[in-house]
Protein backbone atom coordinates (compact mmCIF):
# COMPACT_ATOMS: atom_id res chain seq x y z
CA UNK A 1 0.00 0.00 0.00
CA UNK A 2 1.25 3.04 -1.15
CA UNK A 3 2.64 5.69 2.08
CA UNK A 4 0.07 9.11 2.14
CA UNK A 5 3.45 11.13 2.25
CA UNK A 6 3.93 11.67 -1.56
CA UNK A 7 0.86 13.32 -1.02
CA UNK A 8 1.68 15.76 1.73
CA UNK A 9 4.86 16.12 -0.29
CA UNK A 10 2.88 17.71 -3.32
CA UNK A 11 0.67 19.72 -1.07
CA UNK A 12 3.99 21.15 1.02
CA UNK A 13 6.05 21.79 -1.93
CA UNK A 14 3.10 23.76 -3.82
CA UNK A 15 2.66 25.62 -1.07
CA UNK A 16 6.54 25.96 -0.33
CA UNK A 17 7.60 26.75 -3.93
CA UNK A 18 3.95 29.79 -3.84
CA UNK A 19 5.90 31.16 -0.33
CA UNK A 20 9.04 31.04 -1.88
CA UNK A 21 8.08 33.24 -5.05
CA UNK A 22 6.06 35.50 -3.15
CA UNK A 23 8.77 36.15 -1.09
CA UNK A 24 11.40 36.45 -3.52
CA UNK A 25 9.06 39.09 -5.55
CA UNK A 26 7.95 40.71 -2.94
CA UNK A 27 11.58 41.56 -1.33
CA UNK A 28 13.50 42.17 -4.81
CA UNK A 29 10.39 44.45 -6.06
CA UNK A 30 10.92 46.58 -2.79
CA UNK A 31 14.58 47.07 -2.39
CA UNK A 32 14.30 48.18 -6.18
CA UNK A 33 12.27 51.03 -5.28
CA UNK A 34 10.69 53.28 -7.58
CA UNK A 35 13.37 53.06 -10.20
CA UNK A 36 13.55 51.30 -13.23
CA UNK A 37 16.52 48.25 -12.80
CA UNK A 38 19.27 48.12 -15.31
CA UNK A 39 18.72 45.38 -18.35
CA UNK A 40 19.94 42.15 -17.61
CA UNK A 41 22.80 40.69 -19.90
CA UNK A 42 23.97 37.39 -20.20
CA UNK A 43 27.43 36.91 -19.62
CA UNK A 44 29.60 34.68 -22.00
CA UNK A 45 32.70 34.53 -21.03
CA UNK A 46 33.85 32.39 -17.66
CA UNK A 47 34.94 35.39 -15.83
CA UNK A 48 33.59 35.30 -12.23
CA UNK A 49 32.90 38.45 -10.26
CA UNK A 50 34.31 38.00 -6.63
CA UNK A 51 33.01 38.78 -3.30
CA UNK A 52 33.93 42.22 -3.39
CA UNK A 53 34.68 42.23 -7.54
CA UNK A 54 32.40 44.01 -9.69
CA UNK A 55 29.85 42.94 -12.18
CA UNK A 56 32.29 40.98 -14.54
CA UNK A 57 29.38 38.40 -14.03
CA UNK A 58 29.85 34.26 -15.07
CA UNK A 59 29.04 32.16 -17.19
CA UNK A 60 26.02 31.08 -16.26
CA UNK A 61 25.41 34.32 -14.94
CA UNK A 62 24.21 37.91 -15.57
CA UNK A 63 25.76 41.27 -15.23
CA UNK A 64 24.61 44.29 -12.84
CA UNK A 65 26.47 47.14 -12.57
CA UNK A 66 28.48 46.76 -8.87
CA UNK A 67 26.15 43.65 -7.56
CA UNK A 68 28.25 40.75 -7.25
CA UNK A 69 27.75 37.62 -8.09
CA UNK A 70 25.79 35.36 -5.54
CA UNK A 71 26.47 32.33 -7.27
CA UNK A 72 30.34 33.26 -5.83
CA UNK A 73 29.65 34.07 -2.51
CA UNK A 74 29.74 30.39 -1.19
CA UNK A 75 30.40 27.35 -3.31
CA UNK A 76 27.72 24.80 -4.17
CA UNK A 77 28.89 22.22 -2.36
CA UNK A 78 29.04 24.42 0.77
CA UNK A 79 25.35 25.47 -0.01
CA UNK A 80 24.17 22.17 -0.85
CA UNK A 81 26.02 21.32 2.58
CA UNK A 82 24.64 24.04 5.08
CA UNK A 83 20.73 23.88 3.80
CA UNK A 84 20.42 20.09 3.85
CA UNK A 85 20.22 19.91 -0.29
CA UNK A 86 20.29 16.47 -1.80
CA UNK A 87 23.81 15.81 -3.49
CA UNK A 88 23.94 16.35 -6.88
CA UNK A 89 21.36 19.28 -6.41
CA UNK A 90 21.94 21.67 -9.95
CA UNK A 91 22.85 25.26 -9.34
CA UNK A 92 22.82 27.99 -11.06
CA UNK A 93 21.62 32.28 -11.87
CA UNK A 94 18.58 33.18 -12.11
CA UNK A 95 17.22 36.53 -13.42
CA UNK A 96 15.95 39.15 -10.90
CA UNK A 97 13.77 42.14 -12.09
CA UNK A 98 15.02 44.42 -9.54
CA UNK A 99 18.46 45.58 -10.30
CA UNK A 100 19.65 42.36 -8.37
CA UNK A 101 21.28 38.87 -8.73
CA UNK A 102 19.92 35.85 -7.74
CA UNK A 103 21.42 32.07 -7.76
CA UNK A 104 19.11 29.06 -7.23
CA UNK A 105 19.91 25.60 -5.68
CA UNK A 106 17.82 22.66 -6.44
CA UNK A 107 15.28 25.30 -7.98
CA UNK A 108 12.23 23.99 -8.63
CA UNK A 109 12.10 21.30 -5.79
CA UNK A 110 10.52 20.58 -2.48
CA UNK A 111 13.84 21.14 -1.20
CA UNK A 112 15.72 24.19 -2.43
CA UNK A 113 17.59 27.42 -1.42
CA UNK A 114 17.89 30.60 -3.39
CA UNK A 115 20.57 33.32 -2.54
CA UNK A 116 19.84 36.93 -4.03
CA UNK A 117 21.81 40.24 -3.41
CA UNK A 118 20.29 43.50 -4.38
CA UNK A 119 22.05 47.34 -3.94
CA UNK A 120 20.10 49.46 -1.38
CA UNK A 121 20.45 51.96 0.64
CA UNK A 122 20.04 52.14 4.47
CA UNK A 123 16.73 54.04 4.30
CA UNK A 124 14.91 51.29 1.52
CA UNK A 125 16.40 48.26 3.63
CA UNK A 126 14.73 49.89 6.15
CA UNK A 127 11.42 50.90 4.45
CA UNK A 128 10.87 47.55 3.19
CA UNK A 129 11.23 46.02 6.50
CA UNK A 130 8.41 48.52 7.87
CA UNK A 131 6.14 46.99 5.00
CA UNK A 132 6.23 43.35 7.61
CA UNK A 133 3.00 43.43 9.63
CA UNK A 134 4.04 44.13 13.40
CA UNK A 135 4.96 41.83 15.60
CA UNK A 136 5.80 38.85 12.60
CA UNK A 137 9.49 40.74 12.50
CA UNK A 138 12.05 39.72 14.85
CA UNK A 139 15.97 40.72 14.34
CA UNK A 140 19.27 38.53 13.98
CA UNK A 141 21.90 39.19 15.61
CA UNK A 142 25.21 39.00 14.61
CA UNK A 143 24.62 39.21 10.70
CA UNK A 144 26.08 42.26 8.56
CA UNK A 145 25.20 46.05 9.87
CA UNK A 146 21.13 44.77 10.59
CA UNK A 147 19.01 41.67 9.67
CA UNK A 148 15.61 40.29 10.31
CA UNK A 149 13.26 37.23 9.18
CA UNK A 150 9.36 37.13 9.59
CA UNK A 151 6.92 34.37 10.59
CA UNK A 152 5.51 35.06 7.66
CA UNK A 153 8.58 33.35 6.07
CA UNK A 154 10.16 30.80 7.69
CA UNK A 155 13.14 30.21 6.33
CA UNK A 156 13.97 33.31 5.00
CA UNK A 157 16.21 35.84 6.31
CA UNK A 158 17.49 39.26 4.88
CA UNK A 159 20.64 41.06 5.64
CA UNK A 160 21.98 44.53 5.31
CA UNK A 161 25.70 44.84 4.35
CA UNK A 162 27.83 47.67 3.06
CA UNK A 163 24.97 48.91 0.65
CA UNK A 164 23.47 45.24 -0.22
CA UNK A 165 20.10 43.15 0.58
CA UNK A 166 21.25 39.70 1.10
CA UNK A 167 18.27 37.84 1.41
CA UNK A 168 18.55 34.13 1.94
CA UNK A 169 15.21 31.87 1.30
CA UNK A 170 15.55 28.30 2.22
CA UNK A 171 12.40 25.63 1.61
CA UNK A 172 12.25 21.92 2.96
CA UNK A 173 9.14 20.53 2.32
CA UNK A 174 9.01 18.78 5.60
CA UNK A 175 9.65 21.58 7.91
CA UNK A 176 9.95 24.94 8.72
CA UNK A 177 12.32 24.70 11.56
CA UNK A 178 14.88 23.35 9.58
CA UNK A 179 14.27 25.99 6.77
CA UNK A 180 15.00 29.00 9.12
CA UNK A 181 18.30 27.37 10.57
CA UNK A 182 19.89 26.51 7.49
CA UNK A 183 18.90 29.61 6.19
CA UNK A 184 20.62 31.55 8.79
CA UNK A 185 23.63 28.88 8.88
CA UNK A 186 23.74 30.52 5.10
CA UNK A 187 23.36 33.69 5.67
CA UNK A 188 26.48 33.54 8.47
CA UNK A 189 28.57 31.49 5.40
CA UNK A 190 27.72 34.14 3.03
CA UNK A 191 27.91 37.93 5.14
CA UNK A 192 31.44 37.83 5.12
CA UNK A 193 32.10 37.87 1.74
CA UNK A 194 30.42 41.12 1.49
Amino acid sequence: MPSPRPAIRTRSTVLATAALALTVSVTLSACGGNSTPPPLEPVATSATTGPTGGASGSAQGFVVPGVPDPCSLISADQVISIAHLPDGSKSGAIASNSGGRSCAYNSGHPDMATISLTGVTKSGFDAFRATIPAGTVSSVSGLGEEAYRSSQTPGVIDVYKNGFDLNIAVIHADTYASASDDAKALAQAAVGKL
